[in-house]
C-alpha cells in the first residue's frame, strides 16, 4: 500500500469514529478523559480547559457529543451549551453537563438542566465509557 493510501485510510477511520469534546477548566480531568477515550481506539477525543473557546474549538473538532463541567469560572456549562445551540452546525449535537454537584444515584432520576443530561464526574473509565456510549446518538454502532 502507497504512504498516500495509508494518511487516506487513517483519515478516513478517523472521520468515522464518534468524535468526543471535552469542555473542563480541570486540566487533569479533561487531560485524562481524552487520553482514555482516545486509547480506547473507538473515539476520537478533544478538549479545551478554557470555556471561552469551547464554541470555536467545536467548529473546528465536529464533535458528535459535548461532554461540559457545569461549573466554571470564565463561563459556566450553560452559557457553553447556550452558544453551542446558537450556531447553526452544532445545535443538533447532544450535550451532557458533568458535575461534582450529584451523585450517581441522584442522577438515575434522569436529571436535566435546560433539556440536558446532568451527570456526575466520572472517576472511572467505565463510568467514562458507559456515559459516552449512553449518550453518544451513534451508540448501537460503537
Amino acid at each position: 500500500m502507497r504512504s498516500n493510501d495509508m494518511n487516506e485510510q487513517s483519515s478516513n477511520e478517523l472521520n468515522e469514529k464518534p468524535r468526543i469534546l471535552i469542555v473542563d477548566n480541570n486540566s487533569r480531568f479533561a487531560r485524562s478523559a481524552r487520553l482514555v477515550l482516545d486509547r480506547s481506539k473507538k473515539y476520537v477525543a478533544g478538549s479545551v480547559i478554557d470555556p471561552r473557546r469551547a464554541l470555536e474549538t467545536a467548529r473546528s473538532f465536529k464533535p458528535d457529543l459535548v461532554l461540559v463541567d457545569l461549573i466554571m469560572p470564565q463561563e459556566d456549562g450553560m452559557e457553553v451549551a447556550a452558544q453551542l445551540e446558537g450556531d447553526w452546525a452544532l445545535h443538533a449535537v447532544p450535550i451532557v453537563f458533568l458535575t461534582s454537584l450529584i451523585t450517581a444515584e441522584e442522577a438515575k432520576d434522569g436529571r436535566r438542566v435546560y433539556g440536558h443530561r446532568i451527570l456526575p464526574k466520572p472517576t472511572r473509565s467505565a463510568e467514562l465509557f458507559a456515559l459516552v456510549e449512553q449518550n453518544l446518538p451513534c451508540c448501537a454502532e460503537c
